[in-house]
């Protein structure tokens, strides 16, 4: 099969390399924000935060029926709905380029909600073979492209704006559409489930999505541009750490599938407890750097509250991972929602504070989300009578 993968390392090696990409494209993502805010200023950059928030709801709210479905179905069901990806991230490109006349938040922001869908085109077979380091490899690469491109434009021109910075910056989605065209060529597009299981499946990732970037749109509303700033910044190096625990669990995919999801099979806790004590630490002193330097105090404290976050989120990219092997689609959506109200209601309430009151928000409602995996993960559960085997997938 011309798709696999000759290489066959442990999990944790494969956690490991896959840090090293990670962390690449961490680091690029730094400088391109550090770039954007050295030549449009902090306001602006709050503006990018905003469109990108608006990416992170679209996107991968649309993409995750495709996501969940990779790592699980059959090949052929596998094959059909990776068409019918390339489809939707198409779609929205065009979609997005049309906006951007009218508002670059929307326009941008669909754009690049467009883009990786398809790049996730490419990136589906080692996913869903288990090869985080692969995954996160092409993520780097489509990264490097675009903060170079971006990057030698805002150095180069006399005048650089934030529109056409950011439309160079998605450059490398041109390739990769092609590339993803000829990856699905001869395979007709199927739906990924039933109607309702779509919806369950989107429904589910729009509500992570809606209480996890929804505060960066509403902190817009409720504060400026530059308070924005300051948070998406905290958001970028979290993002990083959080990415740990969505690898070290990927990592397990082939296993937790084979197991239909049985904890035993998956990631042991105390491995990952370790992850998320040394990403949270990470973090901490990201902030305590930043507190005794001269930067902005409101900055340095939100960074340093968001090490909780980034803590928390460790552990439930891992959980979220053998929740979906086990097919708790339902449970995740319910979860999800669950927390939207509560996340927007403590930012709402903490907005004087600003970037430090967003942070407060977050940490609070990752870790609620954190004990609703827990119980539903360890707790025993008596099953009902006449009842067995694992809960019905929704057909």
């Amino acid at each position: 099969m011309t798709d696999a993968v000759p290489r066959n390392l442990g999990n944790v090696a494969k956690t490991l390399v896959s840090m090293f990409w990670i962390y690449g494209t961490r680091g690029l993502g730094l400088l391109w924000a550090t770039a954007l805010i050295g030549h449009v200023g902090i306001s602006d950059y709050g503006l990018y935060g905003m469109a990108v928030a608006l990416n992170a709801i679209v996107g991968p709210s649309l993409d995750n029926p495709f996501s969940v479905r990779a790592i699980r179905e059959s090949e052929d069901r596998f094959l059909a709905e990776r068409t019918a990806r390339f489809l939707l991230g198409v779609t929205l490109i065009t979609a997005g380029l049309l906006l951007l006349t009218v508002s670059y938040v929307a326009g941008f922001g669909i754009i690049v909600a467009g883009g990786e869908i398809t790049l996730n085109v490419l990136k589906s077979r080692v996913a869903r073979d288990g090869h985080p380091h692969l995954f996160w490899r092409m993520d780097t690469a489509r990264q490097a492209t675009g903060v170079g491109i971006g990057t030698a434009y805002l150095f180069l021109a006399p005048d650089p704006s934030l529109t056409t910075a950011s439309l160079l910056y998605c450059t490398p989605y041109v390739v990769i559409v092609a590339l993803a065209a000829r990856a699905v060529r001869g395979h007709r597009p199927g739906l990924p489930g039933n109607p309702r299981l779509m919806a369950a499946l989107t429904g589910e990732l729009l509500g992570t999505a809606l209480y996890l970037q929804g505060d960066v749109l509403l902190l817009g509303v409720l504060t400026n541009t530059t308070t924005v700033g300051y948070y998406t910044l905290t958001w970028v190096v979290c993002a990083a750490v959080a990415a740990l625990g969505q690898s070290f669990g990927m990592s397990f995919h082939e296993k937790l599938r084979n197991a239909d999801g049985d904890v035993s099979a998956g990631p042991r806790l105390r491995l990952t407890l370790l992850l998320a004590a040394a990403g949270g630490t990470l973090v901490l002193t990201v902030g305590l750097v930043m507190f005794f330097w001269p930067t902005a105090r409101e900055l340095a404290v939100a960074m340093m509250i968001m090490s909780i976050f980034a803590a928390l989120r460790v552990v439930v990219s891992v959980f979220q991972v053998v929740l979906t092997t086990q097919r708790r689609d339902l449970f995740r959506l319910t979860a999800a929602f669950a927390l939207v109200p509560v996340k927007f209601g403590l930012v709402a309430a903490l907005s004087f504070a600003g970037a430090v009151g967003a942070a407060i928000s977050t940490s609070v409602t990752d870790a609620l989300l954190l004990i609703c995996f827990s119980i539903a993960l360890y707790r025993p559960r008596k099953p009902a009578p006449g009842a067995a085997g694992p809960a019905p997938e929704l057909k």
